[in-house]
């Protein structure tokens, strides 16, 4: 493997640790493992959306750009989940309903 791409890969990795970390450091978990729980989860986050967003939407970006993504990802990731899961304990059936609406014409029994 190339030594350039090996160092980025290292980079964007320590890009989403240390994302997922601020928060934690920030705020005041009481549980050791919740903490560690969360930074794990921040981090696996930021490591598989991180490049598929980047792909997506920066393709030509430098790595510094990929680095931020991954950061802010890994930092504030955890909590864009939260929210999207807690729309989706409220709003899921009708928002559902709508989708479903508006593939068959609205025409349900």
């Amino acid at each position: 493997m190339d030594t350039v791409l090996l160092f980025t890969r290292f980079w964007l990795l320590l890009a989403a640790i240390g994302g997922a970390i601020l928060p934690v450091a920030l705020g005041n978990e009481p549980s050791r493992k919740r903490a560690v729980v969360q930074v794990v989860c921040g981090a696996m986050l930021a490591i598989f959306l991180a490049p598929a967003l980047e792909e997506r939407f920066l393709p030509d970006s430098p790595a510094e750009i990929h680095a931020g993504v991954s950061f802010l990802i890994g930092c504030f990731g955890l909590r864009v989940t939260m929210i999207v899961q807690r729309l989706i304990d409220t709003q899921g059936e009708s928002l559902a309903n709508r989708v479903i609406d508006r593939f068959t014409g609205g025409n349900r029994p």
